[in-house]
């Protein structure tokens, strides 16, 4: 839960992530960006639960997908089984080779591809 009513957290303080690829702070920015777009778009009491749990939906789904993503970067970087690590390998080269999959996970590795809050996107 990120929120209760008057209180919504973010970054670190809502969900913690493996510091493998710094993605932390990433998340952070874009959780702050979110919370701030819902209290701004907000006509009503920008405290209640109603209006705190859109930020929070908003957020959660990326947040667990990458939390997600970076415990199987950690089990595939640690495991030193000579068939994981060719596994890992192979995988890695394939993703590697293809230029617009390498593309959109660099873009989500970087904050840059996706949904994204209006003040989390390039500016005109």
């Amino acid at each position: 839960q990120y929120v209760k009513p008057r209180i919504a957290l973010v970054g670190d303080a809502a969900h913690t992530i493996h510091p493998l690829a710094g993605q932390g702070v990433n998340l952070g920015f874009m959780d702050a960006a979110e919370l701030a777009q819902v209290l701004n778009a907000s006509r009503r009491d920008t405290g209640s639960l109603s209006v705190l749990r859109k930020y929070e939906r908003a957020r959660s789904g990326d947040n667990v997908l990458m939390q997600r993503l970076m415990e199987g970067f950690k089990l595939l970087y640690g495991n030193q089984q000579p068939a994981v690590q060719w596994l890992r390998n192979t995988g890695m080269s394939a993703v590697n080779g293809v230029g617009p999959l390498k593309t959109l996970m660099m873009g989500y590795a970087l904050g840059t591809a996706g949904e994204r809050p209006r003040l989390a996107r390039a500016l005109p």
